[in-house]
């Protein structure tokens, strides 16, 4: 058993965000039914740089656990196949610009009307309403709105975006987290609703504490490095043979980490007395710590600092990620074979059920290759697929 045993969920995204919110629905047991245009799919399928025996891993990163059907939704023939898909579905999940899929009577109100208990979730660069509704926004356009941008990178240096496209992914995680909240919900009203959430709400909520200090008394946090606002030392030091990170986050540890390395010397100084005061000093505390550090390398800091219970670690390269022992030890890499990429590591969903577990049960689809499977089980007949094949309106997998 799975968490979302016959949960049906029609999945009409494309790109990052709202297609990874469809597959945490999918790792969780749903049945996912990915729409996409007949001959072409979803932008991601021919999105490179990177294929695997001409599969692209955009697409291969995204889209397990979900099956596919064609249908081009600019096709009058297409209302009556997604309105009765719509008649049995719990969940729909669309990231088209606010206001296009309303041309065609696939907007929440009118899905609403054919089934009330449809929980219709919309992920956007923006949101639904406001002044920016109608923008669009990708995840570079929401970090550096959001305000994730102007903090993060060196202090004397320019905004860098941060390395992996967070606001996509937290918008589809808060998208998959209303969804879920939404399926409680109609348990106790019957009723599905509309789920409305962005990658920009995903950026601002991600403040949540700058801001406070923001409110707390004007300040406007800069940018740090590695470092941290709220705790020192809290950051990243270079070594004799590289970097690594550690942090003290109250003063019991600051007290270990000054007598693991012969530097009680620094427990005297007023400046480091306490932790509001060696935020204020950071640089300096820094600069006191490398001294003594650079004639250590990353290894030998790493022992002295888990002797003692710091929190540390080594900054890895993704390859070095993936051939982690926790990682291996935690299962999170799923090996999926694929028809045509063949054998495919994935990253799993990070969460670990007792039991309800998640996990592989299908590979990334191959275009329209349930359309044919789908359209049978929603009533339609051998003469009606062939008909709507033949006009176009979907396509299956050359059988």
């Amino acid at each position: 058993m799975n968490c979302l045993d016959r949960i049906k969920v029609i999945d009409m995204t494309q790109f990052l965000s709202a297609s990874y919110c469809t597959q945490i629905l999918g790792d969780l047991g749903a049945d996912v039914i990915k729409i996409e245009r007949p001959g072409q799919g979803e932008v991601y399928r021919t999105y490179g740089p990177k294929f695997i025996n001409g599969e692209s891993t955009s697409f291969l990163a995204l889209n397990r656990n979900k099956r596919s059907l064609t249908l081009d939704i600019k096709k009058p023939e297409a209302k009556k196949i997604l309105y009765r898909l719509a008649e049995t579905a719990d969940i729909l999940v669309e990231n088209f610009r606010p206001g296009t899929l309303k041309k065609y009577g696939f907007d929440y109100e009118s899905l609403k009307r054919v089934n009330p208990r449809l929980i219709y979730c919309s992920v956007s660069g923006f949101g639904q309403t406001g002044p920016y509704a109608s923008k669009g926004g990708f995840d570079l356009t929401a970090q550096a709105m959001s305000g994730l941008m102007y903090v993060t990178g060196e202090k004397n240096g320019p905004p860098v975006k941060v390395g992996y496209p967070i606001t996509d992914i937290g918008g589809g995680m808060y998208a998959a987290l209303g969804i879920l909240a939404a399926l409680m919900a109609r348990e106790k009203t019957g009723k599905g609703q509309l789920v409305d959430t962005s990658l920009f709400e995903a950026g601002v909520a991600w403040g949540m504490m700058v801001g406070l200090n923001y409110f707390a008394d004007g300040s406007i946090q800069g940018r740090m490095g590695s470092a941290s606002p709220q705790n020192a030392p809290y950051q990243a030091f270079t070594v004799k043979d590289g970097a690594f990170t550690m942090g003290t986050g109250n003063d019991v540890l600051w007290e270990k980490f000054c007598e693991v390395f012969d530097m009680t010397y620094l427990m005297q100084d007023e400046k480091y007395k306490d932790n509001a005061s060696r935020v204020e000093n950071q640089a300096s505390l820094a600069a006191e710590i490398e001294k003594v550090l650079k004639n250590y390398t990353v290894e030998e800091c790493l022992e002295k600092l888990d002797s003692v219970g710091i929190p540390c670690g080594p900054i890895n390269s993704i390859d070095k990620v993936m051939n982690d022992s926790q990682v291996k030890a935690r299962g999170i890499i799923w090996d999926i074979e694929h028809p045509v990429a063949g054998k495919i590591p994935n990253i799993g969903f990070p969460v670990i059920f007792s039991d309800t577990p998640c996990m592989k049960r299908s590979y990334p689809p191959q275009l329209g290759e349930h359309s044919r499977e789908i359209l049978r089980e929603i009533k339609f007949s051998e003469e009606e697929i062939n008909t709507f094949i033949a006009a176009g309106v979907t396509s299956v997998l050359k059988e």
